[in-house]
């Protein structure tokens, strides 16, 4: 009860003025960008001071576009969880718990951690004097975890009565969300299933990811693999810049876009650059899966921001379900056409991703769109992935290299085969639905008219079968009889 007050008592004046900037851009009032930012950065603070379940929520709403303004998405990006380490007679308690005496004998374990994040720290070691890596739960992690997941969802009930109901819904199914996904995080046995099912489909000949060796809930042991941080000199020497970006690039999104499962995580510490120039893939803590539906769904999306297509856009987000039930297709539709306008004679080559994201934001955060829960760590994975490529390489384009990838995959005809078939299917399912049986109504003055109409369309299907042998055609038209005459 005195977590939740507190937790309460910190996020009640950001909630309060996040409300309040909301409501005046809804209206069209004018916002002060640089108080906002202040107010942004408040919010960052607080959310690192409540630990680390508020750390992930906040990477997680980084994204979230639907729910804040642009300029607490930017503030909220910068979130690490990079925190001090646990003592090491704790984290080794756990260690020989989940490990037993006999693998621990095997193992040299050095008590420096390489790296202290809020879920797991670290360390180097050897196994049967192999060089091997260990990652370890930080002590009590979960208890912590599950303490403010009920705070959160204690809390956001609250929400209704300060904000919309449109954001409350969307803050209500974000929770709900993050409080399964945080902790298959915190579960290394899913973490080297990941590992496995990616390396089994990437198959890329230059990308290498660690082998697991062996795997608890809390701890897991992999192979070493030495490389060089992708973003460091030493990587830039090995593989030039540009090409080196590309590389980046074109690993992840051949995952979002062709496989059923992709690393989530694309930031420069979880990527690098080995001696003989392959990519090395780490922290596989985060990830996602997409069905083939939504993959190519959203390849169809990014066609029609390429070619400035609103009403295909519009038509893909409904599909996504990324637009709110009560909306209006047809104005919003009109309303993304005059955004996408904006870029008019600005090629892929030109575009500027920053632009265009921050046009994108406020789109979404003024139009009655949602980001589905489906798209969340995917819209996460592609901000992160292009800021590590930019990174790298600093004259490097998205949206360019966007069509340039669509183009060398093939990926256009597999996306326009989904657009024929959504289209029929919602063509069957109008027709179907205009079949279904409607209240009888007594009519007073009735004429024979109908009646001669339905004959002359029965006797039309009788000779439509002889003189065409088509056995569907005659049936639609016996139907289309049969409703006439009623």
């Amino acid at each position: 009860m005195f977590r939740t007050l507190y937790v309460g008592f910190k996020l009640l004046p950001r909630v309060l003025m996040l409300r309040h900037y909301r409501r005046l851009t809804l209206e069209n009032k004018k916002v002060d960008e640089k108080e906002v930012e202040k107010e942004a950065e408040k919010m960052l603070n607080t959310l690192v001071s409540l630990g680390p379940a508020f750390i992930k929520l906040g990477q997680i709403l980084s994204v979230h576009s639907d729910l804040l303004p642009e300029a607490y998405l930017k503030v909220l990006s910068r979130l690490q969880d990079n925190v001090p380490p646990s003592p090491w007679e704790e984290v080794y308690e756990e260690i020989k718990e989940d490990l037993g005496d006999e693998l621990l004998k095997r193992l040299n374990i050095n008590p420096n951690p390489i790296a202290s994040a809020s879920i797991a720290q670290v360390y180097l070691a050897e196994l049967d004097g192999k060089k091997v890596v260990l990652k370890v739960n930080r002590p009590n992690i979960r208890k912590e975890v599950e303490q403010d997941i009920k705070v959160m969802k204690t809390l956001v009930p609250f929400l209704k009565y300060i904000f919309d109901e449109s954001f409350y819904e969307s803050a209500k199914a974000i929770i709900d969300d993050f409080s399964s996904r945080i902790f298959d995080e915190m579960d290394f046995t899913k973490e080297e299933f990941y590992m496995r099912k990616i390396k089994e489909e990437l198959n890329f000949p230059d990308v290498k990811i660690p082998q697991p060796i062996y795997a608890t809930k809390r701890v897991l042991i992999m192979e070493y693999v030495k490389s060089y941080k992708v973003t460091s000199e030493e990587a830039k020497k090995i593989i030039p810049p540009e090409t080196l970006s590309y590389k980046v690039f074109r690993t992840f999104m051949v995952m979002l876009l062709e496989k059923e499962y992709f690393h989530a995580d694309p930031h420069p510490g979880n990527i690098g650059v080995d001696d003989e120039g392959n990519l090395v893939l780490y922290d596989f803590g985060m990830v996602g899966k997409m069905d083939k539906d939504t993959r190519n769904k959203l390849v169809r999306a990014y066609v029609a921001l390429t070619r400035l297509d609103g009403i295909e856009l519009v038509k893909v987000l409904d599909e996504l379900g990324a637009i709110q039930p009560e909306a209006d297709r047809e104005l919003l539709a009109k309303g993304i056409e005059l955004f996408l306008k904006t870029f008019q004679g600005v090629t892929p080559e030109t575009l500027e991703v920053e632009d265009f994201i921050s046009a994108a934001n406020e789109v979404f955060y003024r139009f009655p769109l949602r980001l589905p829960q489906k798209l969340v760590l995917y819209i996460r994975t592609t901000s992160t992935l292009g800021g590590t490529c930019i990174t790298i390489y600093p004259e490097f384009n998205f949206f360019s290299n966007l069509v340039k990838l669509i183009e060398e995959e093939d990926l256009v005809i597999p996306a326009l085969i989904d657009q024929v078939k959504d289209t029929l299917s919602s063509f069957v399912r109008k027709f179907r639905t205009s079949l279904l049986e409607r209240p009888v109504i007594e009519r007073k003055n009735n004429t024979g008219g109908e009646y001669y109409l339905s004959l002359g369309i029965a006797i039309l299907s009788i000779l439509s079968y002889i003189f065409t042998k088509d056995v569907t055609l005659a049936l639609l038209l016996i139907i289309l009889s049969l409703i006439i005459k009623r």
